[in-house]
């Protein structure tokens, strides 16, 4: 067990905050950051199971991915839709699921044949990501199964002492719910998966690309 650190970020201290979270990740730590919509926590891919273990989350729930930038996700993904929508899409408070690629370590998500790909409207994910030069395993700051869903360092202190780094950025302004979740493994189809913070506007977009919903 370790004691957290709490980093309030500032304009002035955000390259500071940035290379200690790249620095924490890169011995295998735990990062708790703000997005657009909730507070996360993070960490490499093959260090996936701290998560987990952290949340007392069943392995029967997989975890998303935050990528630096929504071109990123056809690195990790076997992406079904244009660049364009991609960036239309992206970024924002949307998570896109496509089929996982073979690149990415066995020890994230094992026996899960998709990926659900996350690039938030919040500059500092992005600029640790490309820092780090991979993407980062995530879900939300509390425990699984919990109702209240973090929108600040507050609701999540039972969880402070095993974070390794925690990036304050005070209280989120958002709906307090999460992403919208898409299943985009199907060419020219979309499912909402989890309807979140965005579903209506979210729709709207793929129906103008042409998508197809199906339940």
């Amino acid at each position: 067990m370790t004691t957290g650190r709490i980093l309030r970020l500032t304009a002035d201290n955000m390259e500071e905050a940035i290379d200690t979270a790249v620095s924490v990740f890169l011995r295998g730590g735990i990062v708790a950051l703000p997005t657009d919509t909730l507070y996360g926590i993070s960490t490499l891919l093959p260090f996936s199971d701290r998560l987990y273990a952290l949340k007392q989350r069943p392995f029967e729930k997989p975890l998303g991915i935050f990528l630096p930038s929504p071109t990123s996700m056809k690195l990790v993904s076997k992406q079904t839709i244009s660049d364009e929508l991609a960036n239309c899409l992206l970024p924002g408070p949307v998570t896109l699921m496509f089929e996982r690629l073979p690149n990415l370590p066995d020890e994230f998500n094992p026996g899960v044949v998709n990926v659900a790909c996350r690039v938030p409207d919040c500059a500092i994910v992005s600029r640790i990501c490309r820092k780090l030069g991979q993407p980062l395993a995530q879900t939300s700051a509390n425990v699984s199964g919990s109702p209240l869903n973090p929108t600040s360092i507050d609701h999540f202190k039972n969880l402070h002492s095993n974070i390794d780094l925690i990036l304050d950025n005070g209280q989120i302004v958002s709906s307090g719910e999460g992403s919208t979740i898409v299943d985009l493994t199907v060419e020219s189809c979309f499912r909402i998966v989890r309807s979140g913070c965005a579903e209506s506007e979210t729709i709207k977009k793929l129906k103008s690309f042409g998508l197809t919903e199906i339940q």
